[in-house]
């Protein structure tokens, strides 16, 4: 049996089974005495055991291509190597048995690597780039599928690495044995549990997307311009990009895109912009409203163009694929924002406003912080001091300040002007909060005022005498009227109570008091000055009715004078002052338009 030397056999020593090793090392063994007769043995490949005795015998068979004797060198002492000692079969065994576990833990912790961590770290990395992915593509739907096998995949890949690993050990106890697997499975557990929960978002959004239909998928896109400019019309659905993209394609002459839209998904206002980064729209135009992830796609586009009865609308992003509470969760629109070059404070504003709620600042916050380039007015593009112009000329053309604009171009044409530059100027600065009634009505009080202050005395004797006779009337048809020129409240109030001639009336000598104004520079009297003579113009008054001529507020409010009795009061103290010289009586009325009430002491 000439193969027993060169192969390999198994032996059972002490209730074990060890091998497979050399015939050599068998031999040597029994040699020794360290492996009995009745030892049984096993070549491999063989199902048969038989006593050492019977491998030995059949080994000791001659050969045919045995060593002649002639030809075997002579033992001697200078041959023979000194004898060694020897190891034990117990600790022979013990070594290569643990020779024998270490490679199989080093081929299972390679294959482990290998097969389970790294396809499954694999799968976690997967998991983030398709919802970047998401984020900006054009049409996220095919993502959703890919998110959804990747989200279900995960799972059971850590499950099945699980159960291999129990497999691979003998017993419970050989888990032991495999530590770096034990420590790698626990790890994974706990990184796709923190994956799972950290995502909840995105992964409840898939659910909402594959058993709902989109609330925001109702749109239209139309044609305008002679085909230059697209118009789309609705809130921000999923498919909202890879439609507008389809129809810019099909229409390549367009360079301007219309929004009229209240919002939707961020993930297709990001989408939309690149659509139009993509086709190279120059401008945009937000046409009555433009709102929430509407806002991402008007500020992507060089030149942005607000018609002049729209609004934009800003609130912090509500993203469905966004982690939640994250510190990034508005990470969109400061981007977006910030590369535009609109302010800090704006931006802040935008994003501090909650999901539920819009922020709607007015044209002037909104051209004062460059959100906007320019404004749609009555089919012209205008930059912000034309725009401000135009909407203070269409407001003086309008019925209710049409009559005192005519008496200031027919008497005061530079103070027109002048009025109009400091009107449109308020309204750039945003004040009143844009209210341009408001801000007419201020710049007319201030200019009025000043006008008063610096009038000839021939001006100022007429214009009490023209209060004198208003007062006359209102005492008759309107007393409660005597009370707001008395007292100066309400001074709207006055003008509703005049007659169509009264008001040309008061129009014409403002008109003259305006322009007389540019040619008298004087001063308004002092206080000791003005109070003296309205004490003398009073004189009458305060003889007929006493001392409530110096506290009309209270003593109408408690009842102890009429309106009837205060149109009587003020209409002789304008009289005192008509009758006065022209230079006091100018005196007087320049003081009362410093604000003075002639009511009080």
């Amino acid at each position: 049996m000439k193969e027993t030397v060169t192969t390999q056999w198994r032996f059972r020593h002490a209730g074990r089974t060890l091998g497979p090793y050399p015939w050599s090392l068998i031999v040597l063994l029994h040699s020794r005495g360290s492996l009995p007769d009745a030892a049984l043995v096993q070549r491999v490949g063989s199902s048969t055991w038989m006593p050492l005795r019977e491998a030995l015998a059949a080994q000791l068979e001659p050969a045919s291509d045995a060593v002649p004797q002639s030809s075997a060198e002579p033992l001697s002492s200078s041959n023979i190597a000194p004898l060694r000692p020897q190891p034990s079969i117990a600790t022979e065994s013990r070594r290569t048995a643990l020779a024998d576990t270490d490679d199989e833990v080093s081929r299972f912790h390679l294959h482990f690597l290998l097969l389970y961590v790294i396809p499954l770290l694999a799968l976690v990395m997967a998991f983030y780039w398709v919802i970047f992915s998401v984020r900006d593509d054009i049409d996220p739907r095919p993502w959703w599928l890919a998110l959804a096998a990747i989200t279900l995949l995960m799972p059971i890949w850590y499950v099945a690495g699980s159960l291999w690993l129990w497999a691979a050990s003998e017993d419970r106890k050989g888990l032991a044995e495999h530590g770096l697997p034990r420590v790698a499975v626990a790890f994974m557990g706990l990184l796709l549990l923190f994956l799972l929960s950290s995502n909840y978002r995105p992964l409840k959004a898939l659910v909402g997307i594959a058993s709902h239909a989109d609330p925001y998928g109702q749109f239209a896109i139309g044609i305008e311009n002679d085909g230059r400019a697209l118009v789309y019309k609705g809130t921000f659905g999923y498919a909202a990009p890879a439609s507008l993209q389809a129809a810019l394609k099909r229409h390549p002459q367009v360079d301007t895109v219309v929004f009229d839209s209240a919002g939707g998904w961020m993930v297709a206002g990001r989408g939309v912009a690149r659509v139009l980064r993509e086709a190279h729209i120059q401008t945009v135009v937000a046409r009555r409203r433009c709102a929430s992830a509407c806002t991402l796609a008007f500020e992507s586009v060089p030149m942005r163009v607000l018609e002049s009865d729209a609004a934009l609308g800003f609130h912090s992003e509500s993203n469905q694929f966004s982690w939640a509470e994250s510190d990034r969760a508005n990470d969109s629109f400061e981007e977006v924002f910030a590369a535009r070059g609109i302010p800090r404070s704006f931006i802040d504003k935008a994003i501090g406003t909650p999901p539920g709620t819009l922020w709607w600042p007015d044209v002037a916050q909104l051209l004062h912080n460059h959100v906007i380039d320019r404004v749609r007015f009555e089919g012209r593009d205008l930059q912000e001091q034309d725009y401000f112009l135009a909407e203070v000329d269409k407001y003086f053309g309008g019925e209710e300040f049409a009559p005192l604009a005519q008496g200031l171009r027919e008497f005061a044409p530079a103070h027109l002007q002048r009025l109009r530059q400091d009107v449109a100027t308020l309204l750039a600065q945003d004040a009143m909060e844009g209210q341009i009634g408001a801000v007419t009505q201020h710049a007319l009080d201030a200019d009025e005022q000043l006008a008063l202050q610096r009038a000839g005395d021939s001006a100022q004797a007429e214009r009490a005498a023209m209060l004198a006779d208003l007062l006359g009337e209102f005492g008759t048809r309107a007393p409660q009227l005597c009370y707001s020129i008395w007292t100066g409240t309400n001074p709207m109030a006055v003008n509703q109570g005049f007659t169509p001639a009264q008001r040309r009336t008061f129009l014409k000598q403002m008109g003259a008091m305006l322009h007389a104004a540019a040619q008298d520079p004087r001063p308004p009297p002092s206080d000791e000055d003005g109070a003296d003579l309205l004490a003398r113009a009073m004189h009458a008054a305060d003889l007929k009715y006493g001392p409530v001529v110096f506290d009309v507020a209270t003593a109408r409010r408690e009842g102890r004078i009429s309106d009837a009795m205060i149109c009587d009061m003020a209409q002789s103290t304008f009289r005192q002052i008509h009758a006065m010289r022209p230079t006091e009586a100018g005196a007087a009325m320049r003081w009362l338009a410093l604000g003075k009430s002639p009511g009080g002491r």
